[in-house]
């Protein structure tokens, strides 16, 4: 059951003078809220009142780039996020209760021209699913970039396209990982080609890729998926084991340590372990007999622990 849905519709204007990255803006300036709400479906699925298609917000206009969602069971640790487009927005969540926060962000409307100047330009930024958020992580490189400037220009956002040579192309290709996120893919609500015998291109050619020319116009976001760190494991259980089913009867008993299988005692253990674990297979008149057996086997055990005990100090 879906509980709660707090909705936001965000603004991405694009002046450099706060940065063109949502987490490089300076003085911890954030993207304005033009409109917010809550929604209580109190059912398994939400859908959203459509979202205007256009807005006005501070003597500018803008149109729907996308939408986040992320979502979070209160009775578990089950969560969930995706990024859709379009201007409904829904979500289906049945078992649980769950919260959902749902973000819908407008990006600049350049139908009558660019921002901050003519000519054309990319803006670009990267967003972590998983999150719900930008991040400010350097993502891309930029080739050819001759005097090293390209690359470093795009990772603040900003890429001018009217100082790029015409007839080259260049190539803005977003890195498959940053730190511990994985690159999915381009979206790009805005292409907008100079020349229509060489197109612009986002994630066609090549996923990673965004192809421009001069005076090309796109906006574009690069997406990241969270990966799963690895969980630290014994080095002594480290390596495959193929003869791990022999060790732990079926898997009816534990790993064997690192110290083997050979000592007497530890083999009288691991029957003991092994006639313990059939104990709960059989019924409860003969469950008690394969106790009693088990109980045996650890005296086994036991006797020829002391056994090895005596014979170390005899050494």
């Amino acid at each position: 059951m879906i509980a709660s849905v707090s909705w936001q519709y965000i603004v991405l204007n694009g002046s450099a003078t706060v940065g063109y990255r949502v987490k490089r803006r300076t003085g911890g300036s954030v993207p304005p809220v033009y409109q917010s709400g809550t929604d209580t479906p109190l059912t398994d699925n939400w859908v959203s009142q459509p979202a205007p298609a256009q807005i006005s917000y501070g003597g500018a206009n803008y149109v729907l780039g996308f939408w986040s969602l992320t979502s979070q069971d209160s009775s578990s640790t089950q969560r969930s996020a995706q990024i859709q487009t379009g201007a409904v927005a829904n979500d289906s969540h049945s078992g649980g209760v769950w919260t959902v926060t749902a973000k819908a962000y407008y990006i600049p409307d350049l139908s009558g021209g660019g921002v901050g100047g003519n000519g054309g330009f990319v803006l670009i930024d990267a967003f972590d699913i998983q999150l719900g958020d930008f991040i400010g992580d350097d993502f891309v490189d930029v080739h050819p970039d001759p005097a090293g400037t390209r690359t470093t220009d795009a990772n603040n956002g900003f890429l001018d396209t009217n100082a790029l040579p015409q007839g080259n192309a260049v190539t803005i290709a977003a890195r498959d990982a940053l730190p511990q996120k994985q690159f999915a893919y381009w979206l790009a609500p805005l292409v907008r080609s100079s020349d229509a015998n060489a197109p612009a291109t986002v994630g066609t050619t090549e996923k990673h890729e965004i192809v421009v020319h001069h005076d090309d116009l796109v906006i574009a976001f690069s997406f990241y998926n969270e990966t799963q760190q690895p969980t630290f494991v014994p080095p002594w259980e480290a390596a495959y084991d193929w003869l791990w089913w022999w060790k732990t009867r079926g898997g009816l008993v534990p790993p064997v340590p690192p110290w083997g299988p050979g000592d007497p005692w530890m083999q009288q253990v691991l029957g003991a372990l092994s006639v313990g674990a059939a104990a709960h297979q059989v019924g409860g008149g003969v469950r008690r007999r394969v106790l009693e057996a088990a109980l045996e086997q650890i005296a086994l055990a036991a006797n020829a622990l002391k056994q090895q005990i005596n014979s170390l100090e005899k050494e």
